[in-house]
């Protein structure tokens, strides 16, 4: 994990993991529906940043989300910064306890139509990681 002394910003090409808490935000065939990245009201959607981060680490990152939200968690939809930056959102590294490489997603537009093409988006390029 990063070093909770030491965050830097999100760097341009970084990987982040979106957790996946419900079963219906994965089809069938193991791909990412958009529910998957939708904001919440607050339009910051939380994501995990994959630096330095190992598979281990990530997963126990996971499993705390889950519990934090009485929740089980199905996977991890992976997803590339260049893919939120080509939706003109923005990606902030905001370290918070047990977790220094949390980020938020921010910049979302208003509009809710608009939210779920963007959403849609981030899902078609998402790569879906189940747990195991």
């Amino acid at each position: 994990m990063i070093d909770p002394a030491n965050v830097p910003e999100v760097g341009p090409v970084e990987t982040l993991a979106r957790y996946v808490l419900f079963s219906g935000h994965i089809r069938q065939d193991q791909t990412v529906k958009a529910n998957a990245f939708m904001p919440p009201s607050d339009r910051q959607l939380s994501v995990t940043r994959h630096l330095s981060a190992t598979e281990a680490e990530l997963w126990k990152v996971g499993e705390a989300v889950a519990v934090e939200r009485d929740g089980t968690l199905y996977g991890r939809a992976d997803v590339g910064v260049p893919a939120c930056r080509a939706q003109k959102l923005v990606v902030r590294a905001e370290p918070i306890a047990g977790n220094p490489n949390h980020a938020r997603v921010l910049e979302w537009p208003a509009d809710r139509p608009i939210q779920k093409a963007i959403a849609q988006e981030l899902a078609a390029s998402a790569v879906f990681v189940p747990r195991n």
